[in-house]
């Protein structure tokens, strides 16, 4: 019998979810295919995947896509990963260039902009090098990795520092944590990304095998933390904070509140045409 196939975040965020079933006894579980938040959205589109990590928005755009309850990457206050970096105030800004894998982070930068300053500034796709990012647009969408490395080394913003990045003035760069924004907005948590199976789908079974390895990254936190400031370069407390604090891995009675909302907002700001119903596998 063949295999469920599964699509897998490589973002460090995402890692603690998939730990079991990439390190752990669960190993063997599934037919394993590591992606960007978006490849694994386009995968469960195309049906290339059973089951996939995706950005919270894409349940909105996917026909029959379920969710598998228990598991997320979510956050209830500050996250780190996902920011909104400008030289101006956020009211000025008219064009916002994004990391080209962001979806559900572009919809929310989309709902906070309307919310905040009633502007309804342009978004555009980028890689994720920050300086070209803001060389052609007042501020910058960055999330995932790239946003956790910008925030150690500017925790305590210098603009001799950023001179790299910086085109006008001599005041270092305005950074806003789009979670800190959705908290003081709503009180309620914010939902990134779920596990989601295809429609069609119907083997239970995957709900307990992906909440079981979600249960032995959140216990193996340190070892992951270890092993990704070896990749990543970067301090292994940070990340360790960073995953213990910022990140948020249960679908949890708020957490579904919020994401109702979000959904609600997404259809008032223009981000997606349909509001369905929140269903679980």
């Amino acid at each position: 019998m063949a295999k469920t196939k599964i699509s897998v975040v490589q973002y460090l965020n995402s890692v603690p979810l998939a730990w079991g079933i990439t390190e752990g006894t669960l190993r063997d579980s599934f037919d394993l295919i590591l992606s960007t938040p978006a490849e694994c959205a386009d995968q469960l589109a195309g049906r290339s995947v059973d089951v996939g990590l995706i950005p919270s928005i894409e349940y909105q755009r996917i026909k029959g896509t379920r969710i598998v309850p228990g598991a997320a990457v979510a956050s209830r206050h500050r996250v780190k990963s996902v920011l909104l970096v400008s030289e101006m105030p956020l009211w000025r800004v008219r064009t916002v260039a994004h990391d080209k894998g962001s979806r559900t982070s572009v919809a929310l930068a989309q709902i906070l902009f309307r919310e905040f300053y009633r502007t309804k500034p342009g978004f555009r796709p980028a890689e994720a090098d920050l300086a070209n990012m803001l060389s052609t647009s007042d501020a910058a969408l960055i999330i995932g990795d790239t946003a956790l490395k910008f925030m150690e080394v500017n925790q305590n913003p210098d603009i001799a520092d950023q001179k790299n990045l910086v085109r006008h003035g001599a005041e270092p760069l305005q950074v806003f944590d789009l979670m800190e924004r959705w908290q003081f907005l709503t009180g309620l948590p914010f939902v990134f990304a779920f596990w989601a199976v295809r429609e069609g789908f119907k083997d239970g079974s995957a709900v307990e095998t992906l909440n079981a390895s979600r249960d032995f990254g959140v216990a193996n936190i340190p070892a992951i933390s270890e092993r990704y400031s070896q990749q990543l370069g970067m301090n292994k407390d940070f990340l360790k904070h960073y995953l213990e604090r910022n990140v948020y891995y249960y679908l949890d009675s708020k957490c579904i509140e919020g994401l109702q909302l979000f959904y609600e907002k997404a259809a008032e700001a223009g981000a997606i045409k349909t509001n369905r119903k929140i269903g679980f596998i």
